[in-house]
């Protein structure tokens, strides 16, 4: 497995690439969730009771749902400004429309699996 530097990297890149901005909460609090599911892939299984508790813990927030709400809303931001054609693009598949955006939990496992699968080192 490489650094945790790379990691974090590859995974902010990722969350740019398809148009989340980074002054949104949720752009910290999803980078940090990717980064926690690649270390322990089992985390993706329990998101509110520890993916977004440990997230919350991370950033000082006390409560998942604000930690969920965040997320969500990055997420809607995404769609609103430009879609998830990138997301798409980034797997060769159509797996989002317009109008049909991935949950938190989705994104966070989509992510991880592009950085899990080397998918990140086809990008010139």
């Amino acid at each position: 497995m490489e650094n945790i530097e790379d990691i974090r990297r590859v995974t902010k890149l990722a969350l740019l690439k398809i148009g989340m901005r980074c002054d949104f909460s949720g752009f910290n609090y999803l980078s940090y969730a990717i980064e926690l599911v690649i270390q322990n892939p089992e985390l993706i299984n329990s998101l509110c009771t520890s993916l977004y508790v440990k997230i919350g813990e991370h950033f000082g927030v006390k409560s998942t749902c604000c930690v969920e709400r965040s997320m969500r809303h990055a997420i809607a931001n995404i769609e609103k400004n430009k879609g998830f054609e990138t997301l798409n693009h980034m797997f060769s598949a159509n797996l989002f429309e317009k109008g049909n955006r991935p949950t938190a939990g989705e994104l966070i496992r989509l992510l991880a699996e592009y950085y899990n699968t080397g998918l990140y080192k086809d990008i010139a």
